[in-house]
């Protein structure tokens, strides 16, 4: 079979990024979306949905990590976490190297987690993950899970695709009502929101959404390749203002008792990642510059 050149255009036709598929491992759709897992030499398996590059084997450890790792250790003893989307895998992965009671990961798409399982085996441990007894995994509408059900988490984190389609709704007002509702008192929620380069509305609506919430609200920064475009965003929202800015030293002294490997995680990268350029703070509302 003759290989083909993809190429995504999430930004636009002058913002693309593609590269050469060496082989189709999985074609085929679902109820919401278009599903592809293609073999490539630079990164290796990569999800694409509706188009979309979702994650690729060479570097999802980075945004996994800093997504989950950040709330988790920010939270001084989670015990309940919820996981939206992350149909992959690699969220809950990481989740699970923590000492947890329970995690419920609802996502919308069965044929997501079940081709990722055949298909990306390095981000769920070849499904394994879902056989560990503290999972719940639901296949079911988040938004219609959190406006029916009443539990409570000390972590959320919202591994959503980019807002089309399906998605859309994860970025509005009501689904962020939806989650504040779903936290404990000393919660904190975790959500992907774009590259700020190109995407700079997800984290300017985000950031206003949640704070007329009455949360603590603030964006965190990691550099992931395969998101074209620069720094991603990766939303932070707690009402313990607290936990904006953990300890080092608590943070490192239950890092290293964790019995987990970690390729990009550190605590002072912790911290550090909330140190934004003044240009996103501007995006995000923590200063102002007229001239923006």
């Amino acid at each position: 079979m003759a290989k083909r050149r993809f190429t995504e255009a999430l930004h636009g036709d002058e913002a693309f990024q593609g590269f050469t598929i060496e082989q189709e491992l999985f074609v085929g759709s679902s109820a919401y979306q278009s599903i592809e897992i293609v073999q490539t030499k630079r990164f290796g398996r990569v999800l694409i949905l509706d188009g979309i590059v979702q994650t690729t084997e060479l570097d999802e450890f980075v945004y996994h990590e800093m997504l989950v790792h950040v709330p988790m250790f920010s939270h001084q003893a989670p015990r309940r976490v919820l996981i939206i989307g992350g149909g992959d895998g690699g969220a809950l992965r990481e989740v699970l190297k923590h000492d947890i009671d329970q995690v419920d990961m609802i996502e919308i798409d069965e044929k997501v987690v079940s081709s990722c399982i055949e298909h990306l085996p390095s981000l769920n441990n070849a499904g394994a993950i879902y056989d560990d007894p503290r999972t719940n995994l639901i296949i079911e509408d988040a938004f219609a899970y959190l406006a029916r059900e009443q539990s409570r988490y000390d972590v959320i984190i919202s591994d959503s695709t980019d807002p089309i389609g399906a998605a859309e709704v994860l970025f509005s007002q009501k689904f962020y009502e939806l989650c504040e509702n779903a936290l404990n008192a000393d919660g904190i929620v975790a959500l992907q929101n774009g590259v700020a380069f190109f995407q700079p509305n997800e984290s300017r609506g985000t950031m206003r959404a949640l704070r007329q919430l009455g949360l603590s609200a603030t964006c965190y920064q990691v550099a992931v390749p395969t998101y074209y475009g620069g720094l991603m965003m990766l939303a932070f929202a707690t009402r313990q203002r607290a936990a904006l800015l953990p300890d080092l030293e608590q943070i490192e002294a239950r890092f290293n008792r964790c019995n987990a490997e970690f390729k990009h995680y550190t605590p002072p990268h912790h911290l550090g990642s909330f140190a934004l350029p003044q240009w996103i703070q501007t995006i995000t509302g923590e200063c102002h510059d007229s001239t923006t």
